[in-house]
C-alpha cells in the first residue's frame, strides 16, 4: 500500500526513469516492509512551474508519500535521503548551496518530501474492501 508520487521536471531519460522506479519502490519495500509498493512519476514542463515567483528557475522535484503511519523519524530520514540521492541521479541535480533562516549554509539538490500517513485499515482496495462491507 505504500506509494510515491515523483513530481519531476520534463525530459529525464527513459532509462533514467526505469532506475529511478525501481530504487524507489526498493526503498519502500525496505522501510515498510509491505507488499503492493506503488511508485508514479508525473512530470511538468518548464511553462507550468514557478519557483519563488519565477518562471525562468528550473523546477524542484517533489516527492509525496502516502505511507502507513508508524516509521520512525530517523527511517523517514533514511528514506527521504535514499529518494533525493536517487532523484538526483536521475534528474543530474547539482548541489546546491543554500543559506537557512538561521544563517547556517548546507548543500541541496532541492527535492522536496511529503510524508501523508494514512491507517491501513482506512485504505480501499477494490472488491476486498466492499466484500468486507457487505459482511457487517
Amino acid at each position: 500500500m505504500p506509494v510515491a508520487y515523483l513530481d519531476l521536471p520534463a525530459g529525464v531519460a527513459v532509462d533514467a526513469k526505469q532506475t529511478l522506479l525501481g530504487e524507489v519502490a526498493g526503498f519502500l519495500r525496505e522501510a515498510y516492509l509491505i507488499r503492493d509498493t506503488r511508485v508514479v512519476i508525473r512530470e511538468w514542463p518548464p511553462e507550468q512551474i514557478r519557483v519563488d515567483g519565477h518562471l525562468d528557475r528550473p523546477m524542484r522535484p517533489i516527492c509525496n508519500f502516502f505511507v502507513p503511519p508508524g516509521l520512525s523519524p530517523e527511517a523517514k530520514r533514511r528514506l527521504m535521503r535514499c529518494v533525493s540521492c536517487a532523484i538526483a541521479d536521475a534528474c543530474s541535480l547539482a548541489r546546491e548551496d543554500a543559506e537557512l533562516s538561521s544563517g547556517n549554509r548546507l548543500a541541496s539538490t532541492w527535492v522536496l518530501g511529503f510524508f501523508n500517513e494514512y491507517p491501513l485499515q482506512r485504505d480501499r482496495w477494490d472488491a476486498l474492501q466492499l466484500a468486507r462491507a457487505v459482511k457487517r
